[in-house]
């Protein structure tokens, strides 16, 4: 059997390109006041999109190994591991622009202060989610602790909603909630409307 041959890779690049501009807009619309606070909103967003295409990858598990040439794993994982990337970069520059260690760190003071502040748990969610699908074949049960990445992007969707400088604008509210109801359907329609699309 022939080994697969990579392709349409430009694919990827044009989707980063397209994320790149949606975010440079939305940055011009409300220019930043420092470029670290440019970085920290930049990356957010960029972060925020790549987890979600990553989440949504999982319904085209064999349309994706047809149309790249390559394992739907390897696919995948070049976008959760740049969205992780950018979502490390987004509380250090945060850090840098307020000069507090408060945002690597969760808040527990009430229900609101926790997802209001709910990005450091959602990043650490996320890095969990994403270390037991790279070890997945040492870890029994590493399913149930990949599925923190679905609890990881709603912790910072109501941190984005929250606390986010370009989630306050309207339509990029209604864009994140629709983005956050899109996460949601895609485990109920992978185990119960369609479970083929569960397994590769």
């Amino acid at each position: 059997m022939s080994k697969r041959q990579p392709k349409n890779q430009w694919v990827l690049g044009a989707v980063l390109l397209a994320a790149i501009v949606i975010v440079a807009i939305l940055l011009a619309i409300r220019p930043p006041a420092t470029f670290w606070f440019g970085v920290l909103r930049a990356t957010g967003l960029l972060g925020y999109l790549a987890v979600f295409l990553s989440i949504l990858s999982s319904l085209y598990l064999r349309e994706l190994v047809r149309f790249f040439g390559r394992s739907f794993v390897q696919t995948h994982h070049i976008v959760a591991l740049t969205g992780l990337g950018l979502l490390l970069v987004h509380p250090l520059a945060a850090v840098i622009v307020f000069r507090s260690l408060r945002w690597l760190l969760p808040q527990f003071g009430s229900l609101r202060e926790f997802f209001t502040w709910g990005g450091p748990p959602a990043l650490y969610l996320l890095i969990l989610a994403i270390l037991t699908a790279w070890q997945r074949r040492r870890i029994d049960g590493w399913r149930i602790l990949h599925y923190g990445t679905y609890l990881a992007f709603f912790l910072a969707t109501i941190h984005a909603i929250l606390m986010g400088t370009d989630i306050q604008v309207l339509v990029t509210r209604i864009i994140v909630i629709l983005l956050a109801l899109a996460a949601a359907w895609v485990p109920v329609y992978r185990h119960w409307v369609s479970p083929s699309r569960g397994s590769s």
